[in-house]
């Protein structure tokens, strides 16, 4: 190996050409965070969630209705599953890296596109193609950062690098919403395409040198005794509850007599409570098992939606914040893990049919909790996202085998 070099073995390469400490201070396994962390920023901190605490702005100024908004979100739920089965399909090394860099910058545009017009067909249009850009980062990215941080003996950090989601939410409850308030709703998805610049720069910096290489030869442990039908099941059901806070939750604690003013601040919480939330419930499924922590994951997600539904108190709604991110991304972690110790022969396919099953369920919940708020208001639609969560539970008690 060439002095100066680093190599990583395990699944992932970090080639770094010349000598690290004489160009930098910044570690690689530093670099790898910042790029990891920045990547799960752009893909749904920004990508999908900065829709949240704008949709009320849209509404306003364009009156957007409730059953618009849903079928929005649809839309780029639609293009997110779309693009996880495109990047499934990305073959070469090469070609995983170039778009890769390529979605950082679409997701980017895509934002700054949102300003530019006000026709609802042209907005579902771009954040189609927002989703299709957001799993390709999202999903490469993990490609990448996830077998080198084991290469570099740091798997025990993966959990910082998904909590890149969490800061994306937390800037656009913050900075995004705070630009919305002072120049409407173009201002802010303007806002949201700088920030996602920003961070895009620094993923594609960060990353730049990493590759991705498969582990020939290595022995698969033994299946965990668990149907992967009922774990996708379960995770549709997931999907399709937690869309539904993720989409409206700001919506509907402005639409709270008196909670206007924590709206944005609700959605700040849910942000700081899901950048630690990856690592807490890997370290949950590690002692008890991944059953058992879904089970328990999917109590507290219903809880957080059906204390929504009924609250009108500012701690109702911050408790329901801190429940609904506290859960969703420890949910998609660890169903994605268990799917793997279920198939660890045949990985891709478990999560290939993992991915589709959440990703169906995310294309019917906005949609659905559209058409109960518009009928019965926002309670039935939050009492179903919860019942559906709910529904969850005997499908992970009936997969044991």
């Amino acid at each position: 190996m060439r002095k100066g070099s680093h190599a990583i073995g395990a699944g992932g390469v970090l080639c770094c050409r010349g000598n690290w400490k004489a160009r930098s201070p910044v570690t690689p396994k530093t670099r790898l965070l910042i790029g990891g962390l920045s990547a799960c920023a752009v893909a749904l901190g920004l990508g999908r969630f900065a829709f949240t605490p704008i949709l009320p702005l849209m509404q306003a100024a364009h009156g957007l209705d409730t059953q618009s908004a849903g079928w929005l979100a649809a839309s780029n739920n639609l293009g997110y599953l779309a693009g996880a089965v495109w990047a499934g399909l990305i073959a070469t090394d090469r070609g995983r890296h170039l778009a890769f860099t390529a979605c950082l910058v679409v997701v980017a545009a895509s934002l700054a596109a949102m300003s530019l017009t006000s026709v609802e067909w042209v907005w579902n249009l771009i954040r189609l193609v927002a989703g299709i850009a957001s799993a390709l980062v999202f999903v490469l990215g993990a490609a990448l950062v996830v077998p080198a941080l084991a290469g570099l003996g740091a798997a025990r950090l993966t959990g910082v690098h998904f909590s890149g989601v969490g800061l994306g939410i937390i800037l656009s409850g913050s900075v995004i919403a705070w630009a919305g308030g002072w120049g409407g709703d173009n201002a802010a998805w303007l806002t949201a395409a700088a920030l996602c610049g920003v961070l895009s720069a620094a993923s594609a910096w960060g990353l730049r040198h990493v590759h991705g290489s498969g582990a020939a030869g290595v022995s698969h442990p033994a299946p965990a005794p668990f149907s992967l039908g009922w774990l996708s099941a379960a995770y549709f059901c997931a999907g399709l509850a937690y869309i539904v806070t993720g989409t409206f939750l700001v919506v509907v604690v402005r639409a709270t007599p008196g909670l206007e003013p924590i709206a944005n601040l609700s959605w700040i919480v849910v942000g700081l409570a899901a950048m630690p939330s990856s690592a807490a419930w890997a370290l949950f499924a590690a002692r008890f098992g991944f059953r058992l922590a879904l089970i328990f994951a999917h109590l507290l997600m219903a809880a957080g939606a059906g204390l929504l539904a009924i609250t009108d108190s500012a701690i109702g709604a911050m408790v329901s914040a801190l429940l609904y991110g506290g859960t969703f991304l420890g949910i998609a972690g660890m169903a994605m893990a268990f799917g793997r110790a279920i198939a660890p022969a045949h990985p891709a396919r478990a999560m290939g049919m993992l991915t589709a099953a959440f990703s169906v369920g995310q294309m019917i919940g906005p949609v659905a909790a559209a058409f109960l708020a518009d009928w019965g208001g926002w309670m039935p639609a939050l009492l179903m996202a919860a019942l559906v969560t709910l529904a969850g539970v005997p499908m992970l008690m009936a997969g044991k085998r």
